[in-house]
């Protein structure tokens, strides 16, 4: 792989802290086991390059997530929805946009708002030649978060349609000094004691129309004096931007009630949490990339289990023919490299190769037998080695029979497994072949009741 700046940052990092780490918090023992057991030939060199991989992933993940939000950070201040107490409407065909904002009262008192400014609409003109391919959009919610009609203290929303039927809905507001076809209440307008207002439903549909009028007995929302404060702002901004549909611009009003009024585009903390989300996805990365190999330690495991009666099958053929211990274990390594499939490893053949190695390089047959069974760290092969190596000690002529037994027995496990794995298989099948016959029984019973 070619080194970057990162691959080089992050070796730095791993020499300084992890390389160095006495106490095993930072270098996994776990980690170098499993990477020494799927990489016999090379783990000691592969452990570095994985924590190396690790750091270098968490490190782009990081920095990238960083200069995200850096990104919108610089965007917002170069790009403020608010300018020179001006807002920029969005086009003809944009939306209503929601945004956050703080104005100051006299250069002292703030406050906090989130306004919402409509898209720029058509003039008169415009919509009498753009109304017969115009869909006019209404929203409606009649209680809101009120409880009820006979007591309305909050704003209504009123819908176009209705889910279900085929009617299109428009709405007029016989009280338009306290509540507007909207549903919007105008609490400076609405007496103590509160008011009726009329909401006319019109239904169209096709040809068809149809008239209700709802009965709405509204009150004025008690507010604290803050919160009344940000009402009478809020009204100042609803009424600026009523007077301006037709206008590129939404001009913000400058004073309030004699006092004077800046505005100002409130930053959204989206940044913040694009780091927070980087950095905990980073550590993550880090954290998770030890249960992969934990994983390909598992999968080594079974692919040993599986080789084993395939292995022993061969070293019981070698023996029969007459060939000793240590030349039929030659002999299958010989074969495994002459096959040996590109890109696919056997763990089990390759431990063997190992042991050839050591027996080559002076270390006795026993210790190599013996060495085998630890690196396997199977019960499987454990029992095996002890076989040899018994062997060796009282050199004994009834290994061959010994080892036909035990590739009999392998067999009759692994045929045990999968029967096991099978019948576990039939059992996850289970769930979704009793929704699949629930749904056969309603497909069926559904249009014999829906007769009657």
């Amino acid at each position: 792989m070619k080194k970057d700046f990162l691959y080089n940052a992050a070796e730095k990092i791993f020499i300084r802290f992890i390389e160095k780490d006495k106490s095993g918090r930072l270098f996994s023992k776990r980690v170098s086991e499993n990477l020494e057991r799927l990489y016999p030939f090379s783990g000691k060199e592969k452990a570095k390059d994985f924590y190396i991989q690790k750091i270098r992933l968490s490190m782009l993940i990081g920095i990238s997530g960083i200069f995200l939000a850096v990104g919108l950070f610089v965007s917002e201040g170069i790009q403020p929805p608010v300018k020179d107490n001006q807002i920029y409407r969005q086009g003809y065909r944009g939306n209503t946009q929601e945004i956050p904002v703080k104005v100051t009262i006299d250069d002292k008192e703030e406050h906090e708002l989130v306004l919402e400014v409509g898209k720029r609409l058509y003039s008169r003109g415009q919509l009498e030649k753009l109304y017969e391919a115009a869909v006019k959009e209404l929203e409606k919610v009649i209680c809101g978060e009120n409880d009820s009609l006979e007591y309305v203290d909050k704003d209504l929303c009123l819908v176009p349609e209705l889910s279900g039927y085929p009617f299109r809905i428009e709405w007029e507001s016989l009280n338009h000094r306290c509540i507007d076809m909207e549903g919007k209440l105008y609490q400076a307008e609405i007496p103590a004691e509160g008011t009726m207002a009329g909401l006319n439903a019109i239904f169209t549909c096709e040809d068809f129309r149809a008239e209700y009028l709802f009965y709405v007995q509204i009150y004025p929302e008690i507010l604290t004096e803050g919160k009344t404060e940000e009402q009478k702002i809020l009204e100042s901004v609803q009424r600026a931007e009523e007077q301006s549909r037709e206008q590129e611009i939404l001009l913000l009003p400058s004073e309030l009630e004699g006092r004077k009024l800046t505005w100002e585009s409130l930053k959204s903390k989206t940044w913040a949490a694009v780091v927070f989300l980087a950095l905990a996805a980073a550590a993550a990365v880090y954290f998770l990339k030890d249960e992969d190999l934990e994983k390909e330690k598992k999968k080594r495991e079974l692919q040993m289990r599986l080789a084993y009666p395939e292995m022993v099958s061969k070293l019981s053929i070698y023996l029969g023919a007459g060939m000793t211990v240590r030349g039929a274990w030659e002999k299958i390594c010989i074969d495994y490299g002459k096959r040996k499939p590109e890109g696919k490893r056997s763990h089990v053949y390759e431990e063997m190769q190992i042991a050839v190695q050591e027996m080559k390089s002076g270390i006795s047959e026993m210790s190599a037998y013996e060495r085998f069974g630890k690196r396997c760290s199977i019960q499987l092969y454990s029992k095996f080695s002890s076989l040899l190596t018994q062997n060796l000690r009282k050199g004994s002529t009834k290994l061959g029979p010994l080892l036909k037994e035990e590739s009999r027995l392998a067999f009759e496990e692994r045929k045990n497994a999968a029967r096991k794995a099978g019948e576990e298989a039939g059992t996850k099948l289970l769930l979704p072949m009793m929704m699949m016959l629930c749904v056969v029984m309603l497909m069926i019973l559904l249009p014999a009741f829906m007769t009657f």
